[in-house]
């Protein structure tokens, strides 16, 4: 979908700064529901409010589309495969493609780094989903943009200096690349690699999730038909998660950094994954260098933020299931 960028680093310097007494006890004004969660001194305190659907309050676990918060998932799930040796992160992604090659001007050596990073000059900036009535296009329908797919076809084009390009597209291409070389499904690899591990069970990349979830609506209130958009786009905009998952995931990648005990990642990939390609692009994070990491994401009726301070260990993440009421979830939890 055409998605409006939101005022991130504003968001993550309220969010880094929210202290664990100040999170809000009422509802943003124009949030239908939300849910927040910190994690402070590796304490996760979790709040919600609001609606998840009519007449049905938010819970603890009900689940929430996380949009382009998927696209940090994703990266982790990435690096895992780095860490276990069956990929290399500067290698051509083509290398790794066997039921499609990426085609396009210097495809032939676009590397999994520069999808990652946004910089390997990939089409497509996001995804609009699919309505209930809609049919759902399988992954090299939506990779070719033909068929059911109705986004355009992903490829390379013409870049210069590896310029940042924002492209749920490259993502896309990175789901392919998962199932390739591990042989599953890119949602079962993600919560067996990823979610499970992080302590996100519940999190799930399927269309239709089996436990509660929230339905979507409009910045004018008005609901999305059907509840949400489904969405076949798994890597780059298909997770339903809380917001104590996104949390978790920064948390992970903290850990990382830390070097601590249970880390999933080794510490060179962790400071990889931060530090910047292009416009503060890391690899799958955003990055304000020393300061914090974080990114955010927009369907049609969600909004979504995960962000962590990287002095202090802080992690915020939040999810609505209205457009436009994430600055005021914010806004809320800014210390007065």
């Amino acid at each position: 979908m055409n998605r409006r960028t939101f005022n991130t680093m504003s968001l993550a310097a309220a969010f880094a700064h929210v202290t664990r007494p100040s999170i809000a006890q009422q509802t943003p004004r124009n949030a239908t529901g939300y849910q927040f969660a910190a994690v402070n001194e590796g304490l996760l305190t979790v709040r919600h409010k609001g609606d998840a659907r009519p007449n049905i309050a938010v819970g603890h676990d009900t689940l929430f589309q996380v949009a382009s918060c998927s696209k940090p998932v994703t990266a982790f799930a990435v690096l895992t495969l780095v860490r276990d040796g069956r990929i290399d992160l500067d290698m051509p992604v083509n290398r790794y493609l066997s039921r499609w090659q990426l085609p396009g001007p210097r495809s032939a050596t676009a590397t999994i780094a520069d999808l990652m990073s946004h910089t390997a000059g990939t089409s497509v900036h996001g995804f609009g989903g699919y309505t209930s009535d809609q049919d759902l296009p399988d992954s090299l329908e939506i990779l070719d943009g033909h068929g059911r797919a109705n986004s355009a076809a992903i490829r390379t084009r013409r870049r210069l200096f590896k310029q940042f390009r924002y492209s749920g597209g490259g993502t896309m291409v990175l789901q392919a690349m998962i199932e390739d070389v591990t042989g599953e499904a890119f949602a079962a690899y993600v919560s067996k690699s990823v979610l499970k591990p992080i302590g996100a069970p519940l999190a799930t990349f399927a269309i239709t999730p089996t436990r509660a979830f929230a339905y979507g609506f409009f910045e004018n209130g008005h609901p999305v038909k059907g509840g949400f958009r489904r969405h076949p786009e798994s890597a780059a905009a298909g997770l339903w998660a809380t917001a104590a998952d996104l949390a978790r995931l920064f948390q992970a990648v903290l850990d990382s950094l830390n070097r601590r005990r249970h880390a999933l990642l080794p510490f060179e990939l962790a400071d990889r994954m931060i530090t910047p390609v292009k416009q503060q692009a890391g690899l799958g994070v955003f990055v304000s260098p020393g300061q914090a990491i974080w990114h955010e994401g927009r369907n049609i009726g969600f909004d979504a933020i995960v962000a962590a301070e990287l002095s202090t260990g802080r992690v915020r993440a939040a999810v609505t299931n209205r457009n436009g009421a994430i600055e005021d979830v914010a806004q809320s939890l800014v210390p007065r």
